[in-house]
C-alpha cells in the first residue's frame, strides 16, 4: 500500500505542520510507504529547530517529494486532461486541506482523508482574498504578476516554488480553487480538531459525518517542564504568549493587555514566542512599532523562531499563558502551556473553551487583565494548573491511535465495494 501526504508548506512551523509530521509517523507505524506532495520543499533545519530532531526524523522515510503548482494541477484536472491512471496512490491524506485544496477525479470518501482545521478557504474564495494566495499558496504580487519570492536568507531554494501567476487572472484562479476545494471536501473523509470547528464546517459546507480528532500535543515533553520546576526555582511572574507572527493571530490583543498590566504594575513582563515567516515581515514591524508607541519596550520581549529548547526554558520562567486570538479553532499552544503547568487565560469563544476551565476564560482584554491580577495576587507563587488524566487524550499516541481507527474504517469500506 502506498499513500500520498499532501501539505501546502511545512516552513511556517505551526500546529498544522506538527500534525502532518505526526500523521506521517502514524503511517510509518502501519508500515505504509508514503510520498509527500507540497507547494514548497521543506526546510529540514528550520523544522528541527521548531519541533526537535526526533519528530522531524520521520521525513527521512518519505519516498518522493512532489513540489507542484496547485493552480496548474487543478486546471488540468478541471479540463479532464488527466485520467485516474496517472494517480498511483492507494490512499491520500491531506493534512491541511484549506491551505492546499488539491483534488483528483479519483478521490472519494473511501480513499482520501482530509484534515480540515477550519473551513477558511471557502471564505477566502468567496471574498477573492489576495492574502490567501500570498500566504497559503506562496505567491507574491510584483507589478502585474504573482511570482516567487527570492529572499535567499530565508528560503534555501526559491526555485522550489512552482507558482508564478498573473495578477490579472486572479478571478480565474479563485474559480479553479473553488473547483478543487469543494470537490476535495465533498469527496473525502473529513476530520477536524474540535466540536467548534465541526459545527463551522457543517454550517459552511453542509457536510455530515465529520470526525473530531484532537491534534497531537507532545504532552510528555511539556509535562516534564512542570516536573523539573521545583520550589527552589524562581518564577519571574512572566506572561507568556505562543503564537505565529501573523495578522489573524491577533497579537495586538496581547500588546493591549500588556499596556493594562504594566500601568497597573501587574507581572514582571510579557514574552511573545513565535515563528515568523517571510511574508509577515511588515506585520512584525508594525507590532514592534505598536510596542514602542505604547512605551512597552521594557515590558514586552519577542522571541522569534525560538528553538524548542529555548521555548521550554521560557516556559519555566513563566506563570501565566495568554492566548490573544478570539475564535481559535483549537489552540495547540494552549494545551502545551497547560501541560507544563502554566495557568491559561483564553477568550471565551472557540475551540479552547472545550478544555480550559471557565474561570480562566475572558470576554474583554480588561477582563483578561483582571483574571491575571487575581492569579498573581491570590494564588501561591508556585501553584500551577491541575491537570486531570484526560489531558492524555491530546497526546501524540492518542492522535495516532485515532487516526489508525479512521484509516481502518476507510479501508474496510473500500474492501466492501
Amino acid at each position: 500500500m502506498k499513500a500520498n501526504v499532501i501539505h501546502g508548506d511545512f516552513n511556517p512551523c505551526g500546529g498544522a505542520e506538527r500534525l502532518s509530521l505526526t500523521t506521517m509517523q502514524a503511517l510509518l507505524e502501519r508500515g505504509i510507504d508514503f510520498d509527500l506532495t507540497t507547494l514548497k520543499s521543506p526546510d529540514i533545519t528550520k523544522l528541527e529547530n521548531s519541533y526537535g530532531k526526533n519528530l522531524v526524523s520521520v521525513m527521512k522515510n518519505i519516498k518522493k517529494i512532489n513540489v507542484i503548482n496547485i493552480i496548474e494541477e487543478l486546471q488540468k484536472q478541471q479540463q479532464q486532461k488527466k485520467d485516474h491512471e496517472d494517480y498511483n496512490y492507494d490512499v491520500t491524506i491531506n493534512t491541511n486541506g484549506d491551505a492546499a485544496p488539491y483534488y483528483h477525479p479519483s478521490f472519494s470518501k473511501d480513499n482520501v482523508i482530509t484534515y480540515c482545521h477550519f473551513p477558511s478557504t471557502k471564505y477566502h474564495i468567496e471574498s477573492e482574498n489576495i492574502e490567501y494566495l500570498k500566504t497559503d499558496l506562496g505567491m507574491t504580487e510584483r507589478s502585474n504578476n504573482f511570482s516567487e519570492i527570492n529572499d535567499h536568507k530565508y528560503i534555501n531554494n526559491p526555485k522550489n516554488y512552482k507558482t508564478i501567476l498573473q495578477f490579472s487572472r486572479r478571478k480565474e484562479y479563485f474559480e479553479i480553487l473553488k473547483y478543487g476545494y469543494w470537490n476535495l471536501m465533498k469527496n473525502s473523509t473529513v476530520i477536524t480538531n474540535s466540536e467548534f470547528s465541526r459545527r463551522e464546517i457543517v454550517n459552511a459546507l453542509g457536510l455530515d459525518n465529520i470526525y473530531v480528532l484532537s491534534p497531537p500535543i507532545d504532552i510528555e515533553t511539556f509535562r516534564n517542564v512542570a516536573l523539573m520546576t521545583n520550589e527552589d526555582d524562581e518564577t519571574n511572574d512572566i506572561i507568556l504568549v505562543i503564537s505565529r507572527i501573523a495578522p489573524h493571530k491577533k497579537i495586538e490583543n496581547a500588546i493591549k493587555l500588556a499596556k493594562i498590566l504594566k500601568d497597573n504594575n501587574i507581572g514582571k513582563g510579557m514574552k511573545i514566542v513565535g515563528n515568523l515567516y517571510y511574508y509577515f515581515f511588515d506585520f512584525y514591524s508594525e507590532i514592534k512599532q505598536m510596542v514602542l508607541d505604547l512605551g512597552l519596550n521594557d515590558y514586552i520581549t519577542f522571541e522569534i523562531n525560538a528553538s524548542l529548547e529555548k521555548l521550554l526554558s521560557i516556559i519555566r520562567q513563566s506563570r501565566v499563558y495568554f492566548h490573544p486570538m478570539i475564535g481559535e479553532h483549537f489552540g495547540m499552544a494552549v494545551l502545551e502551556a497547560m501541560a507544563a503547568g502554566l495557568i491559561p487565560v483564553v477568550p471565551n469563544q472557540g475551540g479552547v473553551t472545550e478544555f480550559v476551565p471557565q474561570k480562566y476564560q475572558f470576554n474583554t482584554i480588561e477582563h483578561a487583565a483582571e483574571i491575571i491580577r487575581n492569579i498573581f495576587n491570590h494564588l501561591p507563587k508556585r501553584e500551577r494548573i491541575e491537570l486531570h488524566n484526560d489531558i492524555d487524550k491530546f497526546s501524540n499516541s492518542h492522535y495516532i491511535e485515532g487516526f489508525h481507527s479512521i484509516l481502518n474504517e476507510l479501508l474496510y469500506r473500500r474492501r466492501r465495494i
